[in-house]
This record gives structure tokens, sequence and C-alpha cells, in this order.
């Protein structure tokens, strides 16, 4: 399987130098997107699950989504497969990953940018004191306030804080930003993170306050308008269009894509 997908993954680079794809750096300062458009909503009751991966197939013909029916990390978690028709959204289920997507993946979510450094993902793991919120006792603390209410009692203060936990936190920084935070969970590399094909130098990422931002290898950024509570940004091996998982109410995401144009 492993040589399966380092051939997909040599093949889907030849392929964008052949076809000229892989051009020259993006100028993030000169660079603009065009309004988001809706490929489709993703349910997870009907698809099961949690949106765990996000590729472009080769052509930029379709999306393969990846969905986590459990936690990150979880062994033996079911996933499932499907495409998404980047033309009209029609949705294919799959029984297996494509090797096109796993070669997308590796390249998407490693720590080094496909044109190395200073695009280089840097980890930094703390552990961060956090109230307990798993304890039927203890105020407005034990459930996470930020202050003692006046009305809470000595005992009630106490009691949080004893319940008080180390929770450990990983950020993941590149040029210094953040880039991703995990907090009391497992890492998830190119969860938050996209880099772009070979040659732009450039990634995208989701920012703390959850909007999709493109910085490029002189630590350049550019929000795009109107994102919020994304996941999973993604470009098109021909660096034109960025896709990305929107969350649209408790179990509901909308799969978006914006257009890249400038010099």
């Amino acid at each position: 399987m492993r040589t399966g997908i380092t051939a997909a993954i040599a093949a889907w680079v030849i392929g964008l130098s052949v076809s000229g794809l892989a051009q020259g750096p993006l100028k993030i300062d000169s660079v603009n997107f065009s309004a988001t458009a809706t490929i489709t909503e993703i349910d997870t009751d009907k698809l099961k699950g949690q949106p765990a991966r996000l590729a472009w197939s080769p052509d930029g013909a379709q999306l393969y989504l990846q969905m986590l029916e459990g936690n990150f990390g979880q062994a033996g978690a079911p996933v499932r497969h499907y495409t998404f028709s980047t033309e009209n959204g029609r949705k294919q289920d799959l029984k297996a990953e494509p090797e096109w997507a796993s070669a997308y993946w590796t390249v998407k979510s490693a720590q080094a940018s496909p044109d190395g450094p200073p695009l280089k993902v840097d980890l930094k793991s703390e552990t961060r004191t956090a109230q307990s919120v798993s304890s039927p006792m203890g105020g407005d603390l034990a459930r996470g306030g930020g202050s003692v209410n006046p009305g809470v009692g000595a005992g009630d203060a106490v009691s949080a804080a004893y319940n008080r936990q180390p929770i450990p936190v990983h950020s993941m920084l590149v040029r210094g930003e953040l880039v991703g935070e995990f907090v009391n969970s497992v890492i998830v590399p190119g969860l938050t993170f996209g880099w772009g094909p070979a040659g732009t130098k450039v990634m995208a990422y989701v920012a703390k306050n959850g909007r999709v931002v493109v910085m490029d290898d002189q630590g350049t950024k550019k929000e795009i308008a109107g994102t919020k509570d994304a996941v999973l940004p993604a470009w098109s091996p021909d660096a034109t269009r960025l896709a990305w998982l929107q969350k649209d109410g408790r179990k509901k995401f909308v799969l978006q894509v914006a257009r890249v144009s400038g010099p």
C-alpha cells in the first residue's frame, strides 16, 4: 500500500510539472478571492461521523471527503469515503480511499511545505490548568465560569479549586503564527492547515477565530472574507481554488470553494 501511495505522489507531482500548473510563488498581498461557492451540504447524521480528510483529485473535478465515526486517534474507528463533483456536487460512495486522495493528503498534511523552509510546522506542547466540568458540584467555576459568584458558598469554591485539572495543549506554529491548537486532544495534522502546491510557497490555515487565512513564505497573510468555523482547508492542484468545510449548525457542514486569482 505504501508503494502505491508513493507512486501516486510521484505521478501527482510529475503531472503538475508537465502541465505547468506548479508555477511561481503566489504573492499574497496581490491575491484576490472570489465570493465563496457552495458545492454541497454535509449532514453528519447521514454520512456518519465527523469530517477527517479533504482532498482534490489531480484534475480538480472531484473532492474526496473522509468521514470518521468516532474520535481522532481512536483505534479501529470506522471511516467512510465519498467524492463530490466540483461542478454539481454529485456524491459518490466509495469502498476505500483512492490512491490519489492518499497522495494528496500526504503532501497537504506534512510537517513541511513541498517548497521546504521557512514554511514548516513547529510543535509546542504545554500543560494548562482548566476547571473540571464533569463534577456535579462546584458552582460556576466547575461549569467553566471565569469568576466566583458572590452567591456561591465557600464550600463550593473550595470544591471547585480541587477540581482544577491539568490539560495538555498542543500548538502548531508556522513562522510564529498559530495554525492549529489541540486542547486535551490528539494532534491531527492537516485538519487545520493545508500546503499549497509545489512552487507556490503558500499555505492555508484556520485561525483561532475560525476564519480561513492564506500565508506565504514571507509571513504575509490575507483572510478570506465571510469564513467562519472552518476546517480542512485544501488547495486545488493548480492553486486556482481553495476548498474547506464550514460548520453550519450542530450536525451540518457546508463544502465551500473560493477561486484564487492574482499575479
